[in-house]
């Protein structure tokens, strides 16, 4: 049972460029798992399945384990993947998906050829994982799914929902379907590919999903920590979106929004730099006043751009009449943030009455490779530096990332989230 809950506000004068969101949540329980992480880099996607299981099961022994998460980036034949984690692991529970990229204990790995395993077992804790279609046509409809799904779970103890959902998903939509149901913390990533914006694929128990979201429901004795920061700038004025439908933004400050983005990125955005133009640049959305928060905007990325309609797509429903601001990202800025982090996370563990034993980070994919080059793993290991170095480490590099503040769940871009379970 859990007792003693106590909400913990951490305050850190932080340099210019770094904005970071804090929530501490502590709770007088002990998180009793076994964990194993396997990572491989292999081409095929069976060996690379069968060596990262065989890592986990080795660590795990006999016992084996109650549930996993498999992720993968996109250049294998996935149906390959399942098999060889089949093979080594069994019919095992199981929830993940396809991302742009890996991140593990001393890996930054954004190549097309990246599978990570994670094995967990324990007595207080359950896992319990659910698979619902159609969250790009439907997610509302697949969020009230979901939602209901985890309702129906009468366990006790503290809880936390990881969702991995198809990019091309109205985010907020699916949110407020889940919440209609159940109220609890959600963290996770969006399900990508190698930043194309065109396939991805979700897991669920053994099974291959398209256009789905893979949710698993964590439920028992452990506490969890959780940490948003990013490093982005605003640029130019203040802007008002005039004209939009659902998520598709069609005007801003009565101009095609096509032609406003170009203006504050410096030069058209066409097709040849449509890359540059969604990992460089992002929106800004004012989230009202959160006490954990030194920035007053949750960011989102511009998941793509209609050129013959001049319009733009985000991943949550936009109003007319909404406030934006454009934001926009460089090296320093992403290194800062990321030094940044490691000191905050560095402070915070002394409140923690427990020690931590599971980390797991979504970095946006906006962060990685095709921002800072060669310097993406040494961000990670400015995070990773701080915790021992035996510490079970997930991750991906997501299409957007998925975390709490203030006690609201919020889907962010641009951004590096981190769930610290203890």
């Amino acid at each position: 049972m859990l007792s003693g809950l106590v909400m913990i506000r951490v305050s850190l004068v932080t340099p210019r460029r770094a904005e970071v969101h804090t929530r501490l949540t502590a709770l007088e329980v002990m998180m009793d798992a076994v964990i194993a992480v396997g990572n491989s880099n292999e081409i095929d996607g069976y060996e690379a399945a069968t060596t990262a299981a065989t890592a986990v099961k080795d660590e795990l022994g006999r016992d084996g384990a109650d549930f996993i998460f498999v992720f993968a980036t996109i250049g294998y034949e996935l149906e390959d993947v399942l098999d060889g984690v089949r093979e080594i692991l069994g019919d095992l529970p199981m929830g993940g998906a396809t991302f742009e990229g890996i991140i593990g204990r001393n890996i930054a790995n954004e190549s097309m050829y990246a599978v990570q395993i994670i094995g967990i077992r324990s007595e207080s804790i359950k896992f319990y994982g659910f698979g619902t279609e159609n969250v790009v046509g439907h997610p509302l409809e697949a969020g009230v799914t979901i939602g209901q799904a985890v309702d129906a779970v009468k366990d006790a103890g503290n809880r936390v929902l990881f969702l991995f959902p198809d990019f091309r998903s109205n985010i907020s939509q699916l949110f407020e379907g889940i919440e209609r149901h159940c109220k609890m913390p959600f963290i996770g990533g969006i399900s990508g590919d190698n930043l194309r914006f065109q396939q991805c694929y979700q897991f669920h128990n053994g099974a291959l999903m398209e256009g789905a979201c893979s949710a698993v429901l964590m439920v028992g004795d452990f506490a969890c920590t959780t940490m948003v920061t990013h490093g982005s700038e605003p640029v130019g004025q203040k802007r008002v979106v005039t004209k939009s439908q659902g998520n598709i933004i069609f005007e801003i400050d009565d101009r095609p929004a096509l032609d406003v983005a170009s203006e504050e990125m410096g030069a058209p955005i066409i097709a040849d730099n449509i890359v540059s133009a969604t990992t460089l640049m992002g929106i800004g959305f004012k989230a009202g006043k959160l006490a954990d928060a030194l920035s007053p905007y949750v960011l989102r990325a511009i998941h793509g751009f209609d050129f013959e309609a001049k319009s733009c797509a985000v991943p949550t429903d936009v109003a007319e009449g909404t406030e934006i601001q454009f934001m926009r990202r460089d090296h320093d800025g992403v290194l800062a943030s990321a030094a940044l982090a490691a000191e905050r996370i560095k402070r915070s563990l002394d409140d923690i009455p427990a020690d931590a034993k599971l980390v797991c980070q979504f970095d946006c994919a906006g962060r990685g490779k095709h921002m800072i080059g060669d310097d993406v793993l040494r961000g990670v290991r400015m995070v990773q530096g701080v915790f021992s170095g035996s510490l079970p480490w997930m991750g991906t590099f997501s299409f957007g990332e998925i975390s709490p503040v203030d006690g609201k769940n919020y889907f962010h871009n641009f951004t590096a989230t981190l769930a610290v379970f203890h």
